[in-house]
């Protein structure tokens, strides 16, 4: 069967009304997305187009969105294009480049059409292999190795049975042109990596390896979703709600064989790591006025249960950290790397990259104060952290929340924000710390 009507079987079987259906199509040009518009005006599908310039190619972003104008005139298609500035937008973002734009992606999708029913992308088969891989490499649970969803809210993902050969030769085998962005090849990014890198091995090994794995995702959904609904019921037993509070009982928790991990699925939501999670299970059976924080909540061990509720506008707690294992309690992931493994530039979201050398215990964790100055990466001079504050628009209750991660007398890292220059990677550095907050800022 030609892809076209494999892809149009499949669309009808995600959406009942396939063809009624309202949809706006994320295009950038490139040969995934393209297929899709074509596969959508070969249907004759009721649709629109979405094009987002994010400007970090110079003058080749300006040839895809040129690209794609033609494209949308020659279907006759309703085109929606915007410019982004994401270089400026990522900046003290504490986020990498791909997560910014792909946050002011969806954010403009969402506001943008109202009336489609459906946001297409154009993600397929070998991307949701690369994804999982992805996940594998950072420690990922349960719910990573179920893939990209085919379907969520309004999100949906046609072309996630179809690899990206056959995609390929269905615009080959149609004379369609598309456009190529030449960072796709470079391995400096993760999933480039795994795609030109890792792939290939694995496909030495297994000709078929991504639809093994595609269908290994189909199998971890179910059984995800199966572990979920076990999940709920055995907290269903364990869990009172009072108001906003939430109680759970230490002696129930405490006669469960998955202690640790019910109390972590309870309070992940409430922005608690694994670690905390660990050092909340020794102390249950210990004495009564134990407190726990996160960014966002409080868990307090009262006599027969632990009380979880928000901490409001409360400061960020001073806490002082002896080792690197109290700092993790903190949210704080912390992985001592060698330079023969370089750091990613620019970081990754809410992560910073400090000079072991540089690094002694102990640390401070702590609110911001009047008064704070550091000196922001990139830059020699000094400048005060209100200062900071003040050009990101940070209302005076949120700078008391936001976590300053003192080293001796200097701040390290207004965390989230920027780090400090002092603490850099240099020419002289042998070992590094990766430190990634996964706390709420």
């Amino acid at each position: 069967m030609r892809l076209e009507e494999r892809f149009i079987e499949h669309l009808k079987s995600l959406v009942p009304d396939a063809v009624q259906a309202h949809y706006l199509l994320a295009v950038s040009g490139g040969k995934d997305s393209t297929a899709l518009a074509h596969l959508f005006h070969y249907h004759q599908l009721n649709f629109e187009i979405a094009h987002c310039n994010f400007h970090l190619r110079d003058e080749e972003s300006d040839k895809d969105e040129q690209f794609v104008r033609e494209l949308a005139a020659t279907m006759d298609k309703k085109l929606h294009v915007k410019q982004f500035n994401t270089l400026e937008a990522q900046q003290g973002s504490g986020k990498s480049v791909e997560m910014v734009a792909r946050e002011e992606r969806y954010e403009w999708f969402e506001t943008l059409c109202p009336e489609a029913d459906y946001i297409v992308t154009a993600h397929h088969a070998d991307d949701n292999a690369e994804t999982l891989l992805l996940n594998l490499t950072r420690g990922t649970g349960l719910k990573g190795l179920t893939g990209i969803p085919t379907r969520n809210g309004r999100i949906l993902r046609p072309l996630l049975p179809f690899t990206s050969e056959e995609i390929l030769q269905y615009l080959s085998e149609n004379h369609i042109p598309f456009r190529t962005d030449q960072t796709n090849f470079s391995t400096q990014y993760h999933r480039n990596k795994i795609r030109h890198v890792v792939m290939p091995v694995l496909r030495d090994i297994n000709p078929e390896i991504t639809s093994t794995l595609c269908h290994n995702m189909a199998v971890f959904n179910q059984q995800y979703n199966f572990y979920l609904s076990e999940i709920q019921r055995n907290l269903s037993d364990i869990i009172i709600k009072k108001d906003d509070e939430l109680h759970i009982s230490c002696k129930k928790l405490l006669a469960s064989d998955y202690a640790e991990l019910l109390l972590y699925e309870a309070l992940k939501e409430y922005n608690f790591t694994a670690s905390q999670v660990k050092d909340i299970i020794k102390n249950l059976g210990g004495i009564s006025g134990k407190t726990f924080f996160s960014p966002t909540h409080i868990v307090l061990k009262d006599r027969e249960f632990l009380i979880v509720k928000n901490r409001g506008d409360e400061d960020f707690p001073h806490t002082l950290c002896q080792n690197l294992e109290e700092l993790e309690a903190l949210g704080f992931e912390i992985e001592l790397l060698s330079m023969q493994q370089p750091p990613q530039f620019p970081a990754p979201q809410h992560t910073i990259y400090i000079d072991a050398a540089k690094m002694e215990f102990p640390v401070l964790v702590r609110a911001w104060e009047e008064g704070d100055v550091f000196v922001p990466f990139g830059m020699n001079g000094k400048q005060k952290v209100s200062d900071l504050f003040n050009n990101l628009k940070i209302n005076r209750l949120k700078k008391k929340q936001i976590p300053i991660l003192q080293i001796g007398d200097q701040i390290a890292w207004v965390v989230g924000i920027r780090a400090d220059h002092r603490f850099r990677i240099t020419t002289q550095t042998q070992h590094y710390y990766k430190i990634t907050y996964h706390g709420t800022i």
